[in-house]
């Protein structure tokens, strides 16, 4: 009899102490927004512009056009059940002589001792207006903790052409 009831026991107490039969065993990936900590470039927004062509007079060319950069911080988002590192890159252009220009991102890992390698380079998103923009979704892969940030390029192809970059202002550490 004493057989009977602690077999019972032992088979309760180890259905409440193992996880139920549709429980996950993964654990769902975690996330931290960290500041930067380096600045190999200008960070979150820039700008460039046309060099004016040089001139004999005492006033200055003003330049032809005027391009604006954004890049946004990488952010943490679930798409189709996953989690996924997103990135936001835009350019605005003014002025005339620009055309064709778009932004290009870079999501680069953290290898350490300052070391970046890049991850995912997206191609140039073109754009035969003053408005271009860029949003890219990278899986979250791995099994421990990584370290991301986006870089921007923004390229104007006008008469001569020309390009800028910009980093994310803050980094995303990954738990995956």
């Amino acid at each position: 009899m004493r057989k009977i009831v602690l077999v019972a026991l032992s088979c309760l107490v180890a259905g409440l102490i193992a996880p139920p039969a549709h429980a996950d065993p993964t654990p769902a990936p975690q996330d931290e927004l960290i500041p930067a900590w380096d600045t190999p470039g200008p960070q979150r927004s820039t700008t460039y512009e046309d060099d004016p062509p040089a001139t004999d007079s005492a006033r200055a060319a003003a330049p032809a056009w005027r391009c604006f950069l954004f890049v946004s911080d990488p952010e943490f988002v679930r798409h189709n059940g996953r989690g996924h590192i997103k990135g936001i890159g835009r350019q605005w252009c003014t002025g005339a002589g620009y055309i064709p220009q778009g932004p290009r991102l870079t999501l680069q890992r953290y290898l350490g001792l300052g070391i970046w390698r890049n991850v995912r380079r997206t191609s140039i998103a073109w754009s035969r207006g003053h408005f271009a923009e860029m949003q890219y979704l990278w899986p979250c892969t791995g099994t421990g903790s990584e370290q991301y940030r986006w870089v921007v390029d923004g390229f104007a192809q006008g008469v001569r052409r020309a390009r800028a970059n910009a980093y994310s202002l803050n980094y995303r550490r990954v738990y995956c």
